[in-house]
């Protein structure tokens, strides 16, 4: 029963929902008005203004590209593969996989917030090996 609720609320959310994009272009135009009206900017001093912008935020993006990409190869180098398939080898109940992933990923976000990919690779890894995990529950530890 909750999941044909659950199912209903999504199929209306996935019909009714516009994209991301759509949300993008409708705050730059109420910020571009708001940057006219309070700010008395002419429309080329706001266009100049969200053209700096976007490349500042695009290097910022680049950034967090390759911390997330860094995080990742470090992850599938053979020396942090071979500690996850230790790790794979000695657990066997879902109980002690949800509660290694969570202190990992606590853990590794201390480090850096690229190493929680290590979890997540970690975390997919003993999906695989051991039975009776509940896979949305162990995407929400590694989150």
């Amino acid at each position: 029963m909750i999941q044909r609720i659950g199912q209903k609320f999504t199929d209306i959310f996935q019909r009714f929902m516009p994209d991301a994009f759509v949300f993008a272009l409708i705050l730059s135009l109420i910020v571009a008005a708001l940057a006219m009206s309070w700010v008395e900017a002419t429309p080329l001093e706001v266009i100049n203004s969200w053209y700096d912008g976007f490349w500042l935020l695009l290097e910022f993006g680049m950034q967090m590209v390759l911390l997330v990409i860094t995080g990742y190869s470090i992850a599938l180098s053979p020396l942090v593969h071979k500690g996850i398939d230790v790790l794979a080898n000695k657990i066997k109940k879902p109980q002690h996989v949800y509660f290694l992933i969570v202190l990992l990923g606590g853990l590794f976000s201390l480090i850096s917030w690229g190493w929680v990919v290590i979890t997540a690779v970690l975390g997919r890894e003993l999906a695989l090996r051991i039975k009776g995990i509940h896979y949305p529950f162990l995407i929400a530890c590694v989150y």
